[in-house]
């Protein structure tokens, strides 16, 4: 993994104190800059697979670059998981690391999508950058992970710019006290995490070694403000994970932040003045990538090639209506699942939804692929409707108004009380109760079956068959699809 060469180490080199993984402090020359001075931040977020806009982003930098400025260009995190053109690649996810590497980025961290693919593929996708990732909060157990340990930080000198970068991954406490991404918990094996913005709290001390401090997050814009309320010594915060668009300038607590929506669609431009090695204004441009104009060639013609796919592009079926929102998609999901498994019941988790629509008219591969992009096996298991009911009042989310947990071959009520689900109505399709006497076959993905607290006396088997390509399969089979009605309720 390349990085930037231009820090010149001391001969005696000082450790910061009681902080983990921390690199050696540099000793940078001492040039100090009397006149007006600019670094340029350019940055992206939440890429989920998207190409066409580093053509312009190539275009952008190399501009910038060659007019003398000092450029950073990074990247706050989630650049897998959302274009088959990515996700079904024979090495996943290359085509997009290739990418990033021709358009010059610099720096990432991670985000929680950049474990999709599990710890082994991600690592090969982290020796193939010709960037670092970075994070403060992430521990390598090097036995049981296939990932070399980030490194927190990095300090680089851009001719005399003393720069420190601090890396800051998303993870939430969960019910059992632990930290972990929004991610298959089944892919984190071997890798512990920590909270996000107390991690970078320690790090504070690193405002004595630069002229510059960078916060590279993707915890979302909540917690991105939370750390800058926490954390003055940042001079700006690039950050990623809730899609943010942050048009103007937003500074808070004297840290400026920096969010580019997701997908490509912009790219942000943070400024950052200096005088005398000081920071002494900052600015931010949010910057359309919409229109292909004024791109490099040379990287517009290399997406076109990865985007020239055959089978990805093969017509598979018909949607007779237009499928618009998670309750209407879920139901194509889950009958497929009980069509092609030959089970009673089947239930899909909300998050693993990524559009939110299917045309009308012709159904591709890839739309399926881009509906559900993750490839989860299936789990079937035999539960009362006691098991059922508890497992469907465990997974709704307080105050919220939307079932997490979409069903196919049954309907249900969540009943809450302040917030919080109480208890929950179950009938099959035509209304009736379920027989609490008896079993169902239960499938969902093998997210739900590690992520979901749920009471099972069956042990559960696993099929070979993934989610997307049971999808896959059933469209084939049908040919033309239709929504079906909502089939969850909250009171």
């Amino acid at each position: 993994m390349k990085r930037i060469t231009s820090v010149i180490f001391c001969t005696a080199l000082l450790l910061l104190p009681a902080v983990r993984g921390t690199a050696h402090t540099p000793c940078f020359r001492k040039s100090r800059h009397a006149a007006d001075t600019t670094l340029v931040i350019y940055s992206t977020n939440d890429m989920h697979g998207r190409l066409g806009g580093l053509a312009r982003i190539a275009s952008i930098v190399e501009k910038e670059r060659l007019a003398g400025t000092r450029v950073l260009l990074l990247s706050g995190g989630d650049k897998f998981t959302g274009n088959p053109i990515v996700d079904q690649h024979e090495k996943p996810g290359f085509p997009i690391v290739d990418l990033m590497n021709s358009t010059g980025y610099q720096y990432e961290t991670f985000g929680n999508h950049e474990f999709d693919y599990g710890s082994q593929t991600l690592r090969q996708r982290m020796e193939d950058a010709t960037f670092e990732t970075l994070s403060c909060n992430v521990d390598v157990n090097v036995p049981l992970a296939s990932l070399p340990q980030p490194r927190p930080y990095t300090l680089i000198d851009m001719d005399g710019i003393r720069v420190c970068i601090l890396g800051v991954s998303q993870a939430s406490l969960t019910d059992d006290g632990r930290w972990l991404p929004l991610a298959h918990p089944g892919k984190l094996q071997g890798l512990t995490f920590h909270d996000p913005v107390a991690s970078a709290l320690k790090y504070r001390t690193l405002r004595d070694s630069c002229d510059v401090f960078i916060a590279l997050t993707h915890i979302g814009i909540d917690e991105d403000i939370r750390l800058a309320k926490a954390m003055p010594e940042l001079d700006a915060i690039i950050g990623g994970h809730s899609h943010t668009k942050i048009k103007n300038k937003t500074i808070i607590n004297g840290v400026i932040i920096a969010q580019a929506q997701c997908w490509l669609k912009y790219l942000a431009k943070t400024t950052l003045t200096l005088r005398n090695n000081k920071v002494v204004g900052k600015d931010y441009t949010l910057i359309s990538l919409s229109k292909k104009k004024n791109e490099s060639s040379e990287i517009r013609a290399r997406i076109e090639s990865y985007e020239k796919s055959p089978s990805l592009n093969e017509i598979i079926g018909n949607a007779a209506a237009q499928f618009s929102g998670k309750e209407a998609l879920s139901t194509l999901m889950t009958d497929a699942i009980i069509e092609m498994l030959h089970v009673d019941i089947a239930l899909q988790n909300s998050g693993e939804i990524r559009v939110g629509e299917i045309k009308k008219g012709p159904i591709t591969r890839s739309d399926i692929l881009t509906l559900n992009p993750f490839r989860n096996n299936m789990f079937i298991y035999n539960m009362t409707p006691a098991e059922l009911r508890e497992m469907l009042i465990r997974a709704h989310r307080k105050n919220s108004r939307r079932a997490d947990l979409l069903p196919g071959g049954i309907r249900y009520t969540i009943h809450t009380q302040d917030g919080a689900a109480t208890d929950a109505d179950i009938t099959d399709m035509q209304g009736k109760p379920l027989d609490e006497n008896r079993t169902y076959r239960v499938a969902f993905n093998s997210y739900i079956n590690s992520a979901y607290s749920f009471p099972h006396a069956d042990k559960g088997i696993e099929t070979p068959q993934t989610d997307s390509s049971i999808l896959i399969d059933y469209i084939s089979r049908v040919q033309t699809v239709k929504p079906r009605p909502a089939r969850t309720e909250i009171q």
